[in-house]
């Protein structure tokens, strides 16, 4: 039998070609919350940024720089630990029975020492220094995408492979990360994104997941 031209071989492929695009379920989700995380990444740079704004702007007031005696010049270190500890360490006054701000700096270590207990307050620290450096912008971005991605991608293989079909997939940026809904083999696929305390808490994100 010859070659009929009528015979749709090309439609034939693309429907099985378009088969496979909507198969793909963990890939085609995957590629939908990167562009979240990639908004994620943005939202936490510019947060960074608005707080060393206002530390900058804590700088100019007399006092509030530390001075290191050696050379003589402003300790960006140590002034961004001071400026976190008298803007954001609230301790419990017993007599009054409410949380109030330090009014004075420790000058001993063990005083200062005192807020490494707050893990949240160390990490704004980090987050200050860490914008003293130069350059600091570009491998920031890379490494929060890279981490968020990391653990997201794992949440998702966990329920998710490239053998199922996924429809109707909502990505949005949710309270602490990424947040994903989709329609999977008819049942709902659901990720959400949850903080971890510590140093690096905005780079690890920790992902839940189900398809019920």
């Amino acid at each position: 039998m010859g070659w009929n031209p009528e015979i749709p071989f090309v439609y034939s492929w693309g429907k099985i070609d378009k088969k496979i695009k909507v198969m793909k379920a963990l890939e085609n989700i995957q590629n939908e919350a990167k562009v979240i995380v990639e908004q994620l990444a943005e939202r936490q740079i510019n947060s960074m940024k608005e707080r060393y704004n206002q530390f900058q702007e804590w700088m100019k007031v007399d006092g509030n720089a530390i001075v290191n005696d050696f050379h003589n010049r402003i300790d960006m270190y140590q002034s961004a630990h001071k400026y976190i500890y008298m803007t954001q360490y609230k301790q419990y006054n017993r007599d009054l029975g409410q949380f109030e701000l330090p009014v004075a700096y420790p000058s001993d270590y063990r005083g200062q020492s005192g807020m490494n207990y707050n893990k949240d307050l160390v990490f704004q620290v980090y987050e200050l220094r860490l914008q003293i450096r130069e350059s600091w912008e570009d491998n920031y971005r890379e490494d929060f995408i890279g981490q968020n991605m990391v653990k997201l991608n794992r949440a998702l293989a966990k329920h998710i492979n490239n053998e199922m079909t996924a429809r109707d997939i909502r990505v949005k940026v949710g309270g602490d990360g990424a947040e994903v809904l989709a329609d999977v083999d008819g049942k709902l696929f659901k990720t959400f994104g949850t903080l971890c305390g510590g140093y690096v808490q905005c780079l690890h994100y920790r992902y839940r997941s189900s398809l019920k």
